[in-house]
């Protein structure tokens, strides 16, 4: 298949088999723009963002060497399968916070010391965890760490939190209102965790790979825990969610071997097969798409795919 440019909004399929970078970005005029051109000298005179940022974001992507990393698997097998087919474009503005996520684990790695920081690791699949680190409390043993910087909203389901309200032992209200009357025990709201609500799904599949990789080289992982940076933290919005702290330590569970085997083989063995044989997978389903939100606000190729243009045009509703 032979390499093309992609101009405008006219989308031509690449060389088959490489999962490459954007190759343009998006204006703030929404003009497209190739990038090479665009970090060449800006074509609106004043670029939007400054000139390092705009590298960073264009080399935020790794190659395709035929071996599906924990990310893509988690993706699902039709994001990678557009991203080989088909040239597209990102807006760089909307990359803030991948940029964030970014700078904190690269300086988190960066600190030397008795454990493993950011190394992939893996054969017929691949995965590069953030952390692997002794544990002190049993020998032999390791703790594995991934960074995450999320806002509130995702943090609160995390944690599985719950609002709920209750009267005040001592408190009463000074004067009557809409809030109850004058002398009557204060209403006031707390949030609890319901072990029903924790939704930590996306986290568990991906530590619990990783360790499934580790632990085929030898090493034994004692701990498996998520150190979320909250993106709104201190502020009144997350407050209201019930989350109160800006960074947290949270555990995550072990998860059966065989289950995580499979799972991820067989979307492995998806995104080879799509690829290898040019053969467009399956759509994404709700968990992959994050019920289609992902679709709507958060995929590049949602414009090249069946469910995301419907997403895009209204015709689905999320």
């Amino acid at each position: 298949m032979a390499t093309t440019r992609c101009k405008g909004d006219t989308l031509e399929a690449r060389d088959e088999g490489r999962l490459m970078p954007a190759t343009q970005f998006i204006c703030p005029d929404n003009y497209k723009v190739d990038i090479g051109t665009c970090l060449a000298g800006c074509r609106m005179g004043r670029r939007c963002l400054t000139l390092p940022t705009l590298i960073t974001l264009a080399a935020s992507e790794r190659p395709w060497n035929g071996k599906p990393s924990t990310t893509m698997m988690l993706n699902g097998p039709m994001v990678e399968y557009l991203k080989t087919k088909y040239e597209y474009a990102i807006n760089p503005r909307e990359r803030a916070y991948a940029l964030l996520g970014s700078e904190h684990h690269e300086r988190l790695a960066a600190i030397s010391g008795d454990w493993i920081a950011e190394q992939r690791v893996g054969g017929a699949q691949t995965g590069t965890p953030d952390l692997v680190e002794p544990d002190e409390l049993i020998p032999g043993g390791h703790i594995l760490t991934d960074y995450k910087t999320y806002g509130s909203f995702r943090v609160a389901k995390m944690l599985g939190l719950t609002k709920k309200t209750r009267k005040h032992p001592t408190e009463v209200y000074k004067s009557s209102g809409k809030w109850g009357k004058r002398g009557d025990p204060k209403t006031v709201t707390y949030f609890e965790i319901d072990p029903n609500l924790i939704d930590q799904n996306s986290e568990e599949l991906q530590l619990n790979h990783y360790r499934t990789l580790l632990e085929a080289q030898g090493l034994t992982i004692t701990h498996m825990q998520i150190q979320v940076t909250v993106r709104d933290g201190g502020l009144q919005i997350a407050r209201q969610r019930g989350v109160d702290a800006p960074i947290y330590l949270i555990p995550i569970r072990r998860l059966d071997d065989t289950y995580i085997q499979d799972y991820f083989q067989s979307r492995g063995n998806a995104i080879i097969e799509a690829i290898s044989e040019d053969k467009e997978p399956r759509l994404c389903n709700e968990e992959e798409s994050w019920d289609k939100r992902k679709c709507k606000d958060y995929c590049d190729v949602a414009s090249l795919c069946q469910q995301g243009k419907a997403v895009l045009s209204g015709e689905i509703r999320v």
